[in-house]
């Protein structure tokens, strides 16, 4: 008698099953998260806590978070920022005053209107003012540019008719710089700018 798969077949043992054809499934080895490589810290460059920043008199206030206030003017008490500009071979510091859009140097006996400059950024407390006459230099002061023969020139201030201005020292001449009314004066007794350690 031969199994007919259509007629339900009530007995024992079962009929034998028809042959398949089978493919054995494949053993795959275990699967395991691949490893995520750690993100690179991210490194922020911050300012440093002297910088010279590029400006004119059009851009400067987009610094006034970050400008050093060097002085006041004597009528309306606006702050002086200090600057440095190249000019006629040498680099030399002077005073912006923002609020009024106007820059100067002293130079050659003048007060010299500048366009493009330098502002000094100093971070709060990395720089400090320091009494000082004639040619001394303390340390710590800061070099802020350069006379057209390459002597340092520094940053100082002084008062001068009810303003406080900011200007060069020029250690040669024992003397610190401001420009003033049209007019380059000179002081011997002055504040230098110092960086702090």
């Amino acid at each position: 008698m031969s199994f007919d798969p259509t007629v339900p077949y009530i007995g024992f043992p079962p009929p034998p099953m028809p042959e398949i054809g089978f493919e054995p499934i494949p053993v795959l080895p275990p699967r395991f998260p691949e490893t995520v490589p750690e993100p690179e810290p991210e490194i922020i460059d911050s300012p440093p806590p002297i910088d010279w920043v590029p400006a004119t008199r059009q851009t400067a206030y987009t610094l006034m978070s970050r400008a050093f206030v060097g002085g006041k003017e004597g009528w309306d008490s606006s702050p002086l920022w200090v600057i440095r500009a190249y000019i006629q071979d040498g680099l030399v510091p002077g005073k912006l005053a923002v609020k009024h859009g106007a820059a100067y140097v002293p130079l050659s006996g003048k007060e010299v209107p500048i366009q493009e400059f330098d502002v000094l950024c100093v971070e709060p407390g990395a720089a400090q003012w320091v009494s000082a006459k004639e040619d001394e230099i303390p340390d710590g002061a800061i070099p802020a540019g350069n006379t057209h023969v390459g002597e340092p020139l520094y940053i100082g201030r002084v008062k001068h008719r009810g303003s406080l201005t900011p200007g060069k020292v020029q250690p040669s001449h024992k003397k610190c710089y401001i420009s003033f009314g049209g007019s380059e004066v000179g002081y011997k007794k002055y504040e230098i700018l110092c960086e702090v350690f």
